[in-house]
């Protein structure tokens, strides 16, 4: 009995890792997006993309040890519902990588002083989500998950703002440009990416209040 315990902490303390681990990695993708707006090369591009090939790879991870564990362990139901949280986390993670690869992949080089501004907003809220999320995973801390949930307003009011201003252009019979219209999409792809960590932090919440 005491192999088993030690080899479900050992899958279970594996699958936490590798999850934290492609938070630390989304975070240095924005980080590294930040560099590639005000220097828009290719180099700097390359390197967001290979981190979500860095990040897709972990997902089959956690997805492999995940299995492992069901298929070899008489699990209690809190158990499980940690495993299938984490199923579920590393998913809506893997989506956040996705939004930021949709985002690089339709912004030009033209774009980027336009866009920049306006992403970094984004970001400047989701960063802060982000480590509210690996800290709430980490150490099992509600309060932080909580914090990426109550956060998605401001997310939510970017995101609207936005639309209002391409809304405010078209009602002042304003020529809109390709890059005013890239806007409205990406903004639509920074939301969602809010959403993603609210979704994963919604989710993690629910599986800790199992063990308290």
């Amino acid at each position: 009995m005491l192999i088993r315990d030690n080899y479900y902490d050992h899958k279970r303390g594996q699958i936490q890792q590798l999850v934290l681990e492609v938070l630390d990695n989304l975070q240095q993708m924005m980080e590294h997006f930040d560099t590639y707006l005000v220097k828009p090369t290719n180099d700097n591009k390359a390197f967001i993309l290979e981190n979500e090939d860095y990040i897709d790879s972990n997902e089959k991870k956690v997805e492999k040890y995940i299995l492992e564990i069901i298929s070899l362990e008489q699990l209690d139901t809190s158990a499980i519902k940690w495993l299938f949280a984490m199923s579920r986390i590393i998913r809506e993670l893997e989506r956040v990588g996705d939004q930021l690869t949709n985002i690089i992949t339709i912004s030009d080089v033209i774009d980027t002083n336009i866009l920049r501004p306006m992403i970094r907003s984004f970001f400047d809220y989701e960063k802060d989500m982000m480590t509210w999320l690996t800290a709430g995973i980490q150490d099992d801390n509600a309060e932080k998950l909580h914090d990426v949930m109550s956060h998605d307003a401001y997310v939510n009011h970017l995101n609207k703002e936005t639309y209002q201003d391409l809304v405010d252009l078209i009602n002042e019979d304003e020529q809109l440009t390709e890059s005013r219209l890239k806007m409205v999409i990406i903004s639509r792809f920074l939301e969602r990416i809010g959403d993603h960590l609210v979704n994963a932090a919604r989710t993690y919440k629910d599986a800790i209040e199992v063990y308290q």
